[in-house]
């Protein structure tokens, strides 16, 4: 995410992950709300603060650079009742736990 850019409610996002790293990765990514699996919608509740995040994830072909080939997925985030700073705040830590090193 781009510090200081809204994203509005609704986006899609082409992540360079496969499926079961995301899953494998998305309890420590939303840490502190709840969340259910139906398929490939992911629902993530704060019950208290009455919020709600959907995910959908889709399937896309990998990159391929030379010999190198990058599995990718489609992830659409559709928020309910978060402000944008909650919003920013969420993708922030989001971002981080999907961000893999170099070197």
């Amino acid at each position: 995410m781009v510090a200081g850019v809204d994203y509005g409610d609704s986006f899609k996002r082409d992540m360079g992950c496969s499926e079961q790293d995301f899953y494998r990765i998305l309890p420590s990514a939303i840490a502190g709300y709840t969340f259910s699996l139906d398929g490939n919608r992911v629902t993530i509740c704060d019950a208290e603060k009455n919020q709600q995040l959907r995910l959908t994830v889709n399937r896309l072909p990998d990159r391929e650079i030379g010999m190198i080939r990058i599995p990718r997925i489609e992830v659409e985030f559709a928020f309910h009742n978060f402000t944008v700073a909650e919003r920013q705040r969420f993708l922030t830590r989001f971002d981080h736990s999907y961000q893999r090193g170099g070197g």
